[in-house]
């Protein structure tokens, strides 16, 4: 069979390019190495009937109005707004930190007082980087910073990245911002739901089209190589198009270098209860060695039975070992090695790299598919 491209990765990226590729006529491979699709979005029932995140919690939000469109051609969605606990100091306490957060852990009169700070300083409802406290003219606040620092951000940091805070780019502290309000969401996207399904439901039905060939278990390795230019399907020279979700740096053999990558790993256990935690995910930011435990049936709406839940591990990544990448580890080291070979990528005039692993940006799932849908207009 002949093929005009062929995509590389059935995860977020790749289905959705996909999809929309196929509706612009056109007939593609999409492989697979996995025996699943979906990517890190899978999901699945355990043997208890708990649908279940098995590479950790995947949490649906997006301002972009097409994105929800395209979505609900294939999904119906149960409605959820994320919401975060930390255990500090032996509470539970909302993150984003907000007033909620600092009457838990100060007295009724000091807890006021810095919300009084906050609210002059910044005004009311503001969402605040870290950077920000720490570095305000206010000493109290500067002080607060400090202790919002090392209570909620250094460690938990410093375990989920394997490195020290400083050593990241600033984007990284900035993705949870303090909160001069009640304001308890983690995310504030005006769309935030769940496919009522299920992930894997929803990418099933999104690549159910007759343009689309999927072969799962199979490497790219198996199918595809590249040499001097040129790009070669089952051994001959192919003239059409391949979109490439994948590491870059696998691709090009780490000739450059390993891009830094984290990976994690899951515990998951069954609780006869109801209910194990008062919400989706609970961090620990501080001695523990899990970062946190994801309690799904919050966040999922199921009413099955006892409870199932996650302990999350961050694990060092090699993908020349064979591990799973998570997280593009963001630096300047990092985006010296990645430009190395996107420039590699570029001399294949029909090689496009898309989505989290094939950019190296720390991208959510909206804005994969956002990726997905500029790469797709491009054509």
């Amino acid at each position: 069979m002949t093929f005009d491209a062929v995509v590389v990765g059935a995860g977020v990226a790749g289905c959705t390019l996909a999809r929309l590729l196929a509706e612009k006529g056109q007939s593609l491979l999409l492989l697979e190495k996995r025996r699943h699709i979906a990517g890190q979005a899978y999901d699945e029932k355990d043997e208890h009937g708990v649908l279940v995140h098995r590479y950790g919690p995947h949490l649906f939000h997006t301002a972009s109005r097409r994105i929800v469109e395209f979505l609900s051609r294939f999904t119906r969605w149960h409605p959820y707004e994320h919401r975060v606990l930390g255990s500090i100091d032996g509470c539970l306490v909302p993150l984003p930190f907000n007033f909620d957060s600092l009457e838990a852990l100060f007295s009724p009169k000091e807890a006021l007082h810095l919300e009084e700070k906050l609210a002059g300083a910044f005004g009311e409802g503001a969402r605040i980087s870290i950077w920000e406290l720490l570095q305000t003219e206010d000493e109290r606040l500067r002080e607060l910073g400090g202790y919002i620092y090392e209570k909620v951000f250094y460690h938990y940091t410093a375990k989920q990245w394997g490195r020290e805070p400083e050593e990241l780019s600033p984007d990284v502290l900035s993705r949870v911002p303090v909160v001069a309000g009640r304001d308890g969401r983690y995310f504030t996207d005006p769309f935030q739901a769940m496919p009522d399904e299920g992930y894997t439901a929803l990418f099933n039905k999104m690549i159910c089209h007759p343009g689309i060939s999927l072969e799962r278990e199979t490497s790219w390795k198996e199918r595809l190589s590249f040499s001097q230019g040129q790009i070669f399907l089952d051994g001959k020279r192919y003239p059409g198009d391949v979109w490439f979700t994948a590491p870059l740096d696998e691709l090009f053999d780490f000739c450059c270098g390993e891009l830094p990558y984290r990976s994690l790993s899951f515990d998951f256990s069954h609780l006869p209860v109801d209910r194990f935690q008062p919400a989706c995910t609970v961090n620990y930011p501080n001695k523990e060695e899990f970062t946190r435990i994801t309690e799904f049936k919050h966040c999922t709406g199921q009413e099955v039975p006892g409870t199932t839940i996650a302990y999350e591990y961050p694990r060092p990544c090699s993908l020349a070992k064979g591990d799973i990448p998570y997280y593009p580890v963001p630096g300047e080291e990092s985006a010296r090695i990645y430009e190395k070979y996107s420039r590699l990528a570029e001399s294949y005039k029909s090689l496009f790299p898309v989505g989290r692993l094939a950019e190296y940006k720390y991208y959510n799932m909206s804005q994969a598919m956002e990726a997905a849908f500029s790469a797709a207009e491009k054509y």
